[in-house]
């Protein structure tokens, strides 16, 4: 599981240089935002997923909560570029903010909040340390401390 996500954090990667580096060779518009736009949160929800694989396996309601949001957040910021741009005094707003705004701020910002740690506290309890696992790390320490008071 973890090789997996992280050719998929290697990917991501490159898809963010790509779109720097298009930028900086003096690209206008295009595809690099859209590159950026995925590519960032590739990132994002990849580096979350290899924080939560225990055991080399990721509970599969994470699986669906990252790949959830990042089809959310990508298509958040993807929906932002594809707008027109309609800002200004008689541009359309959404909760007081410019709709392009409102749509990456809301989106990108507030609704992983209040997703995210819901799902970590539903799995809280499979991804910790059994007693077992304790049991085994008590173990090792002790023998540690053994092997460094005999030295």
């Amino acid at each position: 599981m973890k090789r997996v996500l992280i050719r998929l954090l290697v990917a991501s990667c490159c898809l963010v240089a790509l779109s720097y580096a298009a930028v900086f060779a003096g690209a206008r518009g295009g595809w690099a935002p859209w590159t950026l736009a995925i590519g960032a949160n590739g990132v994002l929800m990849s580096l979350m997923a290899i924080g939560a694989v225990r055991r080399d396996t990721l509970p599969r309601s994470l699986v669906w909560t990252f790949g959830g949001m990042f089809v959310f957040c990508a298509g958040c910021f993807v929906a932002a570029l594809a707008l027109p741009a309609a800002e200004g005094a008689n541009g359309p707003l959404l909760f007081g903010l410019p709709l392009r705004t409102a749509i990456v701020l809301y989106g990108i910002g507030v609704v992983p909040i209040f997703i995210l740690p819901f799902a970590y506290a539903l799995t809280f309890e499979s991804s910790t340390l059994s007693e077992a696992d304790l049991h085994r790390v008590r173990t090792a320490s002790a023998a540690v401390r053994a092997e460094r008071e005999a030295a």
